[in-house]
């Protein structure tokens, strides 16, 4: 099967998005894979911009299912939970568990996909699983690191266009604070506000420089809060430089949740979140942001197995946005016992 480009859109994607009442309407209508999407995820996704959703599609209609796209609202995921009869993929990130629904968004690094049946980033049933890095061999996630390594990094590209790598001095063996919006979203739990932690990381420097990366998200009040912390005579430093060029130069990531500390892996960066994620299981949970030193000493003195951990977080439990990782997307089906996913018709596992 070939990848689906923006310029080839499979024909198996519908060609607008429904209202959200849609599927009330539609009750007697023949078994569908419905794709419930908003904003720019919807206007790519019917612009065949998703491989791997295309490819879905295009299994779908060829199996002889319908294939919509509704608009998402909050009651979208209960509506999906109760449903008996269509296949939900719900590309927001609003936990829902139910019999028939799936999530899928873009995961941390661009490029790969959470499809969970549980929920996406920190709510998704990564955070449940066991991590043995004996289980990874160390020499195929070093290639595959680096391969990664070289794709972000190398290229200054991430999630947020970057400032062009080198144009600031990034003090090495810095503590990096790593900025977010400060209001907690939905679904999310912090444990700490972000002014609150930058303050504490900046009380707990001892001797170390901090660099606080504002976020391209920040609003006008919140940079100017950062700003306000700024004071290079006391060594610490706020700024916008490139995430790659802070993440080479720290001897440690402190944030609540940033995805950035999870792009600190590739960097083989120790990290400490504030909040829930979906990545524990390499990385200190802050829980009582008073114990902050002793968090940044236990991430100091242990050697991470970040290449392991990255290998092991992507490829065994999310996906490529590409066609080929179709086979995947449709076993999770499979698993769930959705007769779409059962290509074999085997009728087992």
């Amino acid at each position: 099967m070939e990848p689906f480009g923006p310029r080839s859109v499979p024909v198996s994607l519908p060609a607008r998005l429904q209202p959200p009442d849609w599927l009330r309407r539609a009750a007697e209508a023949r078994p569908a894979l419905v794709f419930h999407t908003k904003g720019p995820h919807a206007e790519k996704l019917l612009a065949g911009g998703f491989r791997l959703l295309g490819a879905l599609a295009g299994h779908a209609a060829g199996q002889g299912w319908d294939v919509q796209a509704v608009e998402f609202t909050p009651d979208s995921p209960a509506f999906a939970a109760s449903d008996t009869r269509h296949i939900h993929v719900l590309m927001e990130d609003f936990p829902a568990y139910g019999p028939r629904v799936f999530h899928a968004v873009p995961g941390y690094l661009r490029g790969w996909w959470f499809f969970d049946e549980l929920a996406t980033r920190n709510n998704s049933s990564i955070r449940f699983q066991a991590f043995d890095p004996r289980s990874i061999k160390d020499a195929f996630a070093i290639r595959f690191a680096d391969r990664l390594r070289a794709q972000f990094g190398g290229r200054n590209f991430t999630k947020f266009a970057q400032r062009p790598r080198g144009e600031e001095a990034i003090p090495t063996g810095c503590l990096a604070f790593f900025a977010q919006g400060f209001n907690v979203p939905p679904h999310q739990t912090h444990y700490a506000g972000v002014l609150e932690l930058a303050r504490a990381t900046i009380a707990l420097r001892r001797g170390r420089p901090v660099v606080i990366k504002t976020h391209p998200k920040n609003s006008l009040e919140e940079l100017e809060a950062l700003a306000a912390l700024h004071d290079p005579a006391g060594g610490v430093q706020v700024t916008d430089a490139s995430i790659h060029d802070i993440l080479d130069a720290c001897a440690c990531v402190v944030t609540v949740t940033s995805a950035v500390a999870f792009e600190g892996f590739l960097h083989c960066k120790p990290a400490i979140v504030a909040g829930q994620v979906d990545y524990p299981q390499n990385a200190i949970t802050l829980t009582n942001p008073a114990r902050l030193a002793e968090a940044i000493t236990a991430a100091l003195s242990r050697d991470w197995p970040h290449d392991r951990f990255v290998t092991w977080y992507l490829r065994q439990h999310c996906l490529e946005d590409r066609a080929e990782s179709l086979p995947r997307v449709l076993e999770r089906l499979h698993r769930k016992g959705l007769s779409l996913g059962d290509v074999n018709g085997q009728g087992w596992v």
